[in-house]
C-alpha cells in the first residue's frame, strides 16, 4: 500500500515539473504579436475617355490612329502590362515607362480598315498593376468600301477637307429651346490638319471632339443653335468660319438658316380662348394692270378680334420690290391695324406675284401670308 502512494506521488510531481517547465519559456520564444500590414499605395489609370468614333473612314485610304491618353490619378506608381486588341486589324502601342501620380500615359491604336467594310466596333484591353487590373478602351466607325463612293457621303469639298454639306438649317426653333445638328468633316489629305478656331455668333454653340485630324479621319462638330435674344421670328442667316492649318482653303463658311417659332405648348384651353386672334379683310390682293416704274399700293387691315393684345413680331418680304408700312405693331382687343404694301415696278413685265408674311403671337395662326398680284405693262 504504502509503494502505491509512493509511485502516484512520484508521477504526480514529474507532472507539475514538466508542465511549469513548459511554461516557463524563454523570451525569444514567446511569439509576437501579428502587426498589421498595409498594402501598398497603387496607381490608377484613369483615361479621359474610354470611347472614340472614327466616322467614316476610307477602306483604301490607309491606317487610321487615335491616342488615349490618361492620368495616374492614384498614389502610387502603375505601368502597362500589356494590351490586347479584339482584332488582327488593330495594333497598339503605349506608354511602357512607369507613371508617377500625377504623371500622364497614353495607349495608342492603330486600326487598318483595308478589307474591312462596315461597322467599326473593336475593343482594347489594357491591363496593368494598378487598380483597376484591366480596363477597355473602345474604337467606333464606319468603314466605306471605296475613296468614290465615300465622296457619296461627303459631297462638297473645302481644299482637303470634305464635307457633307456647307448649309445648316434649323426649320423650328422654339423660342424656350434650340436645336442641334453636326458638321461631318473628313481629312482627304495625307497630312494631319487642325481645327484652331470656330468664329460664330454667341447663340451658336460649337465643340469639336478633338484639335485636329489624322489623315484619311473624320471629325463631327456638334452644333446646338439658340435663339439670340431679343428673339427675332421668323426667318434668319447667319456664318460660320471654321479655321484650320488647310493650306489649299484654310478657312471653311458654312451657312446657316434658321427659322425661329413662338413656342405656345404652355398654354391651356383657357388661355387659348383668352390669347389675341388675327382675322385679316384680305390675304390676297390682285393690283390688275400697272404701267412700269409706278407704285401701286395694296392695303390690308388687321383686326384683333381676341381678348388680349395682338402683337405683330415682324413683317416679312420676299423682294426688295415691297415696301410694306405697318400702322402699329401692337392692336388692342377689338382694334384695327393697316398693311400698306407699296409695290415698285422697276425691270418688270408681264404678270408677277409676291408675298408678305407676318408673324404673330396668335397662337392659331403665328405666320399668316399674304399675297400681292400685278400685271406690269409698258
Amino acid at each position: 500500500m504504502f509503494k502505491k502512494y509512493s509511485v502516484l506521488a512520484a508521477f504526480t510531481m514529474l507532472f507539475v515539473i514538466t508542465v511549469n517547465a513548459q511554461n516557463k519559456k524563454k523570451p525569444a520564444e514567446i511569439a509576437k504579436p501579428k502587426e498589421e500590414t498595409t498594402p501598398a499605395a497603387k496607381g490608377v489609370i484613369q483615361f479621359l475617355y474610354n470611347s472614340f468614333d472614327f466616322g467614316n473612314v476610307n477602306e483604301k485610304g490607309g491606317k487610321v490612329y487615335h491616342t488615349f491618353k490618361f492620368v495616374n490619378s492614384g498614389y502610387g506608381p502603375v505601368k502597362i502590362n500589356d494590351v490586347i486588341t479584339s482584332c488582327g486589324c488593330t495594333q497598339t502601342n503605349w506608354i511602357t515607362k512607369v507613371v508617377e501620380p500625377n504623371d500622364t500615359g497614353y495607349v495608342q491604336v492603330v486600326f487598318d480598315p483595308d478589307g474591312r467594310q462596315g461597322k467599326l466596333d473593336k475593343v482594347i484591353t489594357v491591363l496593368s498593376d494598378g487598380s483597376p487590373k484591366s480596363q477597355s478602351l473602345t474604337i467606333k466607325g464606319t468603314v466605306y468600301p471605296s475613296k468614290f463612293n465615300f465622296a457619296n457621303t461627303f459631297k462638297y469639298q473645302y481644299g482637303n477637307l470634305a464635307v457633307i454639306t456647307n448649309m445648316l438649317n434649323f426649320p423650328a426653333v422654339k423660342n424656350t429651346s434650340y436645336d442641334s445638328t453636326e458638321i461631318g468633316f473628313y481629312n482627304m489629305s495625307n497630312k494631319q490638319i487642325y481645327v484652331y478656331r470656330i468664329d460664330a455668333p454667341n447663340h451658336i454653340l460649337i465643340t469639336k471632339p478633338y484639335d485636329n485630324m489624322p489623315p484619311n479621319t473624320g471629325m463631327q462638330l456638334k452644333v446646338k443653335y439658340y435663339p439670340n435674344r431679343p428673339v427675332e421670328y421668323g426667318p434668319v442667316k447667319h456664318e460660320i468660319k471654321i479655321h484650320t492649318n488647310d493650306d489649299s482653303i484654310p478657312i471653311k463658311t458654312f451657312y446657316v438658316s434658321a427659322n425661329i417659332v413662338e413656342d405656345f405648348s404652355y398654354l391651356t384651353k383657357s388661355d387659348r380662348k383668352k390669347a389675341p386672334r388675327a382675322v385679316f379683310n384680305k390675304t390676297e390682293i390682285d393690283l390688275g394692270n400697272n404701267s412700269l416704274f409706278s407704285t401701286p399700293v395694296a392695303k390690308f387691315t388687321i383686326t384683333n378680334k381676341g381678348k388680349q393684345d395682338l402683337l405683330i413680331r415682324r413683317v416679312i418680304r420676299t423682294c426688295n420690290c415691297l415696301s410694306p408700312v405697318l400702322s402699329t405693331t401692337l392692336i388692342p382687343k377689338g382694334k384695327t391695324a393697316t398693311l400698306d404694301v407699296t409695290y415698285s415696278l422697276a425691270n418688270m413685265a408681264g404678270p408677277d406675284t409676291k408675298i408678305i408674311k407676318l408673324i404673330t403671337n396668335d397662337p392659331n395662326q403665328p405666320e399668316v401670308t399674304l399675297t400681292v398680284k400685278i400685271n406690269v405693262t409698258e
